[in-house]
């Protein structure tokens, strides 16, 4: 990508962005792009979901070394990130949920080897170059009070960490508690959208696969 040799939708498809990552691409595209003007060199930091599922099924030590994309036993997590991670573990359970059911330190442990995995990398490429700033850019959640990455970061021999967090205008300000970021920035309410043309055709599914079953007046679909 940085050397110019893909497109935007080539890139996507070789990096297995949905299957990997997910998230709508042209919230992080801008990221991509400064570092392809400015010849920035980026590294992938994020493990495969399906790896973060299987340990949130059956433990991390249910998952070889060589099976877990070689991401090292994390640092346990501390009871501050406990408490945070918890009720978000709650919200998406039926019925009661405790925090001592294995079904949450499985949860746990999923959440630290992936916290694990992007700190790993990020440690490697510093390590690789001394002196160099290294910029990773993930969900804020592995980096709210330094639980997540930040602590694993430490564990790996890297003391030197800083975090920057957005805070977006539906964010409540008595939820900004101190420690939480080293800084934190604002950002302003997006501006709606241009609303899209509609082609204006609707569509039956017939043996042979669809049909334009009608066409609306006026349409851009009409003057085709």
């Amino acid at each position: 990508w940085v050397a110019g040799e893909f497109g935007e939708q080539e890139f996507l498809r070789a990096s297995e962005w949905n299957q990997v990552w997910g998230f709508d691409p042209t919230l992080y595209l801008p990221l991509f792009h400064f570092a392809r003007l400015n010849r920035i060199r980026m590294l992938a930091l994020n493990v495969d979901n399906s790896l973060v599922r299987t340990v949130s099924l059956k433990g991390i030590a249910a998952i070889p070394l060589d099976k877990r994309e070689n991401v090292s036993d994390p640092a346990p997590a501390t009871e501050a990130y406990l408490n945070w991670l918890f009720p978000i573990y709650a919200e998406h359970r039926k019925g009661e949920s405790s925090r001592n059911a294995p079904e949450f330190q499985r949860f746990v442990e999923s959440q630290l080897l992936w916290d694990r995995a992007l700190a790993q990398r990020l440690a490697e490429a510093a390590k690789a170059q001394p002196g160099t700033l290294v910029i990773g850019v993930m969900g804020s959640g592995h980096l709210l009070h330094g639980h997540g990455v930040p602590r694993q970061l430490k564990d790996l021999g890297i003391e030197r960490v800083d975090t920057l967090l957005p805070w977006t205008p539906n964010q409540q300000c008595k939820d900004l508690t101190a420690g939480a970021a080293t800084a934190v920035f604002g950002i302003p309410e997006p501006r709606p959208a241009a609303a899209r043309p509609l082609l204006g055709i609707s569509l039956e599914t017939t043996a042979d696969g669809l049909r334009v079953a009608s066409v609306g007046r006026n349409s851009i679909a009409e003057t085709a």
